[in-house]
């Protein structure tokens, strides 16, 4: 369904590609806004004071403008074959999901079948409605189109292959398609089909073609067997390798038998990302510092920033931060519906997200299916440096992780910026530079190269600092500006049977804790426990952190509490933690240096976590642990364990506990 977008809660919204560039390079500004005329400007968003760049931008459009996008995923089939005088069948295998009002099955010309909300389709023309059949939702069937001479022919196939419906059109009613479309109306004026395509023919002018679709790779265009001429165009990223008609519950790995997965689900909410032509392309000076920065577009509406990151064409600095920009890009345009969510606090992003249908990895689609993919070149509109987090009221992501960056700046510090998305590119080699490397608050989504090359770095005696909570957690792949996740059990949304697999790699989707050889507490040390919007705490020290060894890393710290107040929630241990368990994994030098305790109630242990003591344990967990380990490579590996913890930093003109040991830590990890 194609739309125009819905400023009402933003007067600009666009996306950067990349969003990550090097000094010396340049990158493209993709805009939509209401203003023609907006005035725009290079800010920094990691300084204290605002800083403005004289960078040159180049206008690649006179004017901006409110642009137009697709919403919902679909099908397109050559149709170079068909023939008016001749004889043209279709046939493919469907499934629906839920579907709350009339859609689209199949668009031929003139003609198509529709279902609607009670699963009853018919063939509809330009003047005619014809009763086709009754079909159940989550059963699959299949449609057969059958074209001669005089008449055209819509045949319903149960699972059981037995015909449950026929209907007989005058050709004078359908006309010859010049286009067939599976799941969307010719006018992509209606919002398109929820349910799944499998197996897909034609036959036309002795020429057979049949699609299937493969479990590894997100694509777009899709061959037939036999001619690599014949192609299909599928719109808008609908989720592969899923369960089709052929799964029987006893392969749950496509790799196994690609025939159980050659399936895709499309969705009416389906969003593969802009296909907008740049409005700019900033181009950053060879001498440009690293850090976060933004587009500032200027309407007589308000002010909006699109961030991007800045990479040193060299080295500048022994410090490099980590940006989590995969957990980024899997919050961007959170819909949290009030309906379901009470809201303790608004953000113009979320309102624009819910006014254009947009979603994220933690949404379910209209059919209640999880989201599953989702693309860089989206709106993001809640990744802004002055986001509010709703249901905390508090920041979160992005603006809490500036909260570090403009601490080093204003305490002289260098710190050099890239994002983990980098490190998934180009892996090792773009950390190795670095003697130590430190996270954002909220690291929670890494792909395999991005472990792998973690492992590499911390075996070459790098240092670690996880300033974070519930960190290194679910497994994600990557496919260009496409980002997958597949969460199979979860209280966000849970998988559908047999569908753990991720279709960019076709390795093992969940959390990295369930793939065996990565429970974060053999490297980080700690593990993820809990996840409350309750009161914040602040940490007490532990006799670990009295032990000389770590004098570095306290000195000038007290015996006060550690972290009582915070832009997070009001301290240094809250929102998302992780402490330490009974593990046989745990390294052996793992020291614990504070502890937060005393949280309130809505602070439980989850559920999932397989605790060697079980209940017995679980009632002692109910904490943040930081924690410090050598590990064998001979680097450092430092823990605080919480999401709020750089919320806690100082503000200018003040020192605090926090800020001390996050001075240290610098200054430690440098040497």
């Amino acid at each position: 369904m194609r739309r125009a977008l819905n400023h009402s809660a933003m007067p600009a919204i666009g996306f950067i590609e990349p969003w990550s560039v090097k000094a010396g390079a340049g990158t493209n500004v993709h805009v939509s806004c209401v203003e023609p005329g907006a005035s725009v400007r290079i800010v920094s968003i990691d300084r204290d004071v605002t800083e403005v760049f004289d960078w040159h931008v180049n206008r690649m459009r006179p004017a901006f403008s409110i642009r137009d996008y697709d919403l919902g995923s679909w099908i397109e089939l050559p149709v170079a074959d068909i023939q008016s005088s001749g004889d043209w069948s279709c046939s493919f295998e469907f499934l629906c999901s839920e579907n709350k009002i009339d859609k689209p099955l199949l668009s031929a010309g003139s003609i198509g079948v529709w279902v609607d909300p009670a699963g009853c389709l018919t063939v509809r023309g330009v003047d005619t409605s014809y009763k086709l059949a009754l079909v159940a939702n989550e059963r699959w069937y299949q449609l057969l189109i059958l074209r001669s001479a005089g008449t055209t022919e819509f045949v319903v196939v149960s699972d059981r292959g037995v015909a449950i419906g026929t209907a007989v059109v005058g050709n004078t009613e359908t006309g010859m398609p010049t286009t067939v479309l599976i799941g969307s109306d010719a006018a992509a004026s209606t919002a398109t089909f929820n349910g799944r395509i499998g197996r897909i023919s034609t036959q036309s002018a002795g020429h057979v073609h049949s699609w299937r679709f493969p479990t590894k790779g997100l694509i777009g265009r899709l061959a037939s067997a036999e001619d690599s001429n014949a192609v299909l165009t599928i719109h808008n990223l609908p989720t592969f390798s899923v369960a089709s008609a052929r799964f029987t519950g006893e392969i749950h790995d496509p790799r196994l038998d690609p025939s159980h997965f050659d399936a895709v689900h499309l969705h009416d909410d389906d969003f593969g990302g802009f296909e907008w032509s740049a409005d700019l392309v900033v181009d950053v000076p060879p001498d440009a510092r690293s850090g976060a920065f933004a587009v500032e577009i200027s309407t007589s509406e308000g002010v909006e920033r699109l961030p991007f990151f800045v990479r040193s064409a060299k080295p500048r600095s022994s410090l490099a931060f980590l940006v989590p920009t995969s957990t980024y890009l899997s919050y961007a345009d959170e819909r949290l519906p009030p309906l379901r969510y009470p809201w303790h606090g608004t953000d113009r992003g979320h309102r624009f997200a819910i006014d254009n249908d947009f979603l994220c990895l933690y949404d379910v689609h209209s059919d209640l299916s999880g989201v599953s993919l989702t693309s860089a070149r989206r709106p993001k509109a809640t990744l802004r440096d002055d986001y509010h987090y709703p249901l905390s009221n508090c920041p979160h992501l992005l603006p809490v992780d500036l909260q570090l960056l403009k601490f080093y700046a204003r305490n002289g510090i260098e710190i050099d910026v890239l994002t983990d998305r980098d490190l998934h590119d180009d892996g090792v080699v773009s950390i190795a530079p670095y003697r130590g490397l430190m996270t954002g608050s909220h690291p929670e989504y890494w792909s395999t190269p991005m472990m792998k090359a973690l492992d590499h770095y911390l075996d070459g005696g790098g240092n670690l600092a996880y300033l974070g909570g519930n960190g290194f957690y679910w497994v994600v792949a990557y496919e260009g500006q496409t980002m997958e996740l597949r969460r199979v059990k979860s209280d966000i949304w849970t998988g559908r049977p047999g569908e753990a697999h991720m279709s960019i790699t076709g390795e093992p989707g969940g959390n990295w804790e369930d793939r065996g050889l990565r429970h974060p507490q053999t490297y980080l040390g700690v593990t993820y426990l809990i996840m409350s919007f309750g009161p914040s705490r602040p940490y007490g020290r532990l006799e670990g952190s009295r032990d000389p060894a770590f004098a570095w890393l306290f000195a000038g710290v007290g015996d006060a509490p550690i972290g009582t107040k915070g832009t997070v929630l009001g301290g240094a241990a809250g929102y998302e933690i992780d402490a330490v368990i009974r593990c046989q994994g745990t390294p052996a030098s793992l020291v614990r240096l504070a502890s937060a305790d005393g949280f309130d109630d809505s602070f439980q242990v989850r559920p999932d976590i397989w605790l060697a003591d079980g209940d017995i344990e679980r009632e002692t967990l109910r904490r943040a642990d930081m924690t410090i380990y050598r590990h064998s490579g001979g680097g450092q590996v430092f823990c605080t364990g919480s999401v709020a913890w750089i919320g806690a930093l100082p503000e200018p003109d003040s020192e605090n506990a926090v800020g001390r040991i996050m001075l240290n830590l610098a200054q430690g990890f440098s040497a």
